[in-house]
């Protein structure tokens, strides 16, 4: 596995990876449709943001961009495709993620995660803050599984040090 910067050709490729993801959990076409926009990458993101790509052979796994806001920065997206999830190109991009955000001067990272996702930031050193609204039932990271998260979704943040690993 590679992890290099993506291109901003890649923007539809990588919103079509994100909705891939997304939908491996089991959400309804409906709710998918809802979030395409917020799942979207545009070429003007992938020029803004720092954004990198997994590479497995010649096929793109999975990505993550991050939003530096000053010491705290936000990791906007974090999407593998569903046959390459636990195979450890997740935590290869959450641990270039986290060098990248520390690199660029972060002390921490936060974390607005689906909550099915939840479980595998925590096992890499997250810690949850508490939740955040949905934007609308359904919204973002609802799981169909559990209908009292589809109102909230975990808010989570690494603190960074100067060597960090996930």
């Amino acid at each position: 596995m590679n992890i290099r910067l993506a291109v901003e050709a890649e923007a539809q490729l990588l919103s079509a990876l994100a909705m891939r993801a997304k939908a491996h959990w089991g959400y309804s076409a409906e709710a998918l449709e809802g979030w395409r926009a917020e799942l979207a990458v545009s070429p003007q993101d992938i020029r803004a943001r720092p954004t990198f790509v997994a590479m497995v052979g010649i096929e793109v796994a999975g990505f993550y961009s991050l939003s530096p806001l000053g010491r705290s920065w936000e990791l906007d997206h974090l999407w593998v495709l569903p046959r390459f999830m636990h195979l450890g190109v997740g935590r290869a991009l959450l641990s270039h993620a986290l060098e990248t955000a520390a690199r660029g001067g972060a002390t921490e990272v936060t974390v607005d995660a689906d909550p099915n996702a939840e479980p595998f930031y925590l096992e890499c050193g997250a810690v949850r803050r508490g939740a955040v609204p949905a934007r609308f039932p359904g919204n973002r990271s609802a799981p169909v599984r559990n209908w009292l998260s589809m109102r909230v979704r975990p808010d989570s943040a690494f603190e960074l040090c100067a060597s960090h690993s996930a």
